[in-house]
């Protein structure tokens, strides 16, 4: 009797092992399939109870029928896992999926690698024509199949047409004022009052950045023409600095600080200024310019008399 039962006990466990034997099973679309789209699959796992799964690997080559398009990914709270996998066929025909592979290891023993049970094909078909030769669609119209958007035609010229007559007017008006500024054969604070005086005929209908713009480009050229300095290459706190290396008299300091704020102010538009405002700055900066040709000029002197 105790052998029976010992015999039942050993059938029962061999029979456990073998309904419990680990496989991958794939669940693939049953929908017509060309190249080219996208096939969903999921991949479960079965058998290996209380086992330990670990990642799902896919054998695909780059010239190969299958190209991995997105995954695998587990999926979540999936008891015993299961993992989504897309692929895309390059190929057409019957055409066996790739190998797919995942590694398990049973609680007291080692890792060893499980595929799917049975081997699983998809039919893919070509996306041309089953019979004669595929044409390209005739073009729609001269432009192209998808035409010309002639609704937004008339709105693009109703905004480019006076943009780019506003650019013309614009540039034909800084070729003026550089051309009536180009004046190097007067002397440097001579050709400062020059623009000042153009500057001041200008103010009743110029609009205040250009005026500001001609403004601190005169007084750099000014400074480079009379010192040497590059001037025209300095930033105003460069000019600033240069004042109090070559100890300038305070109040030419001054005078060219508050020029240069006001010029830099509307230029960079942190601010507006008005006409009576524009008028102060182009005197100072004459003002500025004058007193230091004051200062400059007893230096000058005695190299004059030398000479």
């Amino acid at each position: 009797m105790r052998v029976g039962i010992a015999v039942v006990v050993v059938a029962l466990a061999a029979a456990s092992g073998l309904a419990s034997e680990p496989t991958l099973e794939i669940s693939a679309p049953s929908t017509a399939v060309t190249v080219g789209d996208r096939v969903q699959l999921r991949i479960q796992a079965r058998g290996g109870e209380q086992w330990l799964w670990g990642e799902l690997t896919v054998a695909v080559t780059t010239d190969g029928p299958w190209a991995v398009v997105d995954g695998p990914h587990e999926v979540a709270g999936a008891d015993p896992p299961a993992w989504q996998l897309t692929l895309a066929p390059m190929k057409t025909g019957t055409l066996p999926l790739p190998e797919l592979r995942a590694s398990v290891r049973p609680p007291d023993g080692a890792p060893r690698a499980v595929t799917a049970g049975e081997k699983v094909s998809i039919e893919v078909a070509s996306v041309l024509p089953a019979e004669g030769e595929a044409e390209p669609a005739p073009l729609r119209d001269p432009v192209g199949v998808h035409g010309l958007p002639w609704e937004w035609l008339v709105p693009i010229l109703i905004v480019l047409i006076p943009a780019l007559a506003l650019q013309h007017w614009w540039l034909r008006r800084r070729r003026r004022a550089a051309v009536a500024e180009d004046g190097a054969d007067l002397p440097p604070l001579r050709q400062l009052e020059e623009l000042a005086r153009s500057l001041e005929a200008d103010l009743a209908g110029g609009p205040a950045e250009l005026v500001c713009d001609r403004l601190a480009a005169g007084v750099r050229r000014y400074l480079e023409r009379r010192t040497g300095e590059p001037a025209q290459e300095m930033t105003s706190f460069e000019l600033r600095s240069l004042a109090r290396r070559l100890a300038w008299p305070e109040a030419v300091q001054r005078g060219l600080n508050r020029v240069m704020q006001l010029v830099d102010s509307v230029r960079f538009g942190r601010r507006t200024a008005s006409e009576g405002e524009l008028r102060q700055a182009i005197g100072a900066a004459v003002e500025t310019a004058r007193g230091l040709e004051a200062h400059l000029a007893p230096a000058e002197e005695p190299m004059e008399a030398v000479s």
